[in-house]
């Protein structure tokens, strides 16, 4: 198994999406961090935001 360094670590761009990435502690703490400060969208708003958004999909 290869051994990755701390600051190789602290290089990438960690994408979420992709299960099994190897993260430090404070890489985590830090994106939770980064994700709390917003933007954050009521319901209403989210909804006209999809719509627009398959309006778009659709007409292309």
């Amino acid at each position: 198994m290869k051994s990755v360094e701390k600051k190789e670590i602290e290089k990438r761009k960690i994408n979420w999406a992709i299960p099994g990435q190897t993260v430090t502690q404070e890489q985590f703490v830090e994106s939770i961090r980064e994700a709390e400060k917003g933007p954050f969208y009521s319901i209403e708003e989210s909804k006209k935001m999809i719509e627009e958004w398959r309006k778009q999909r659709s007409s292309q």
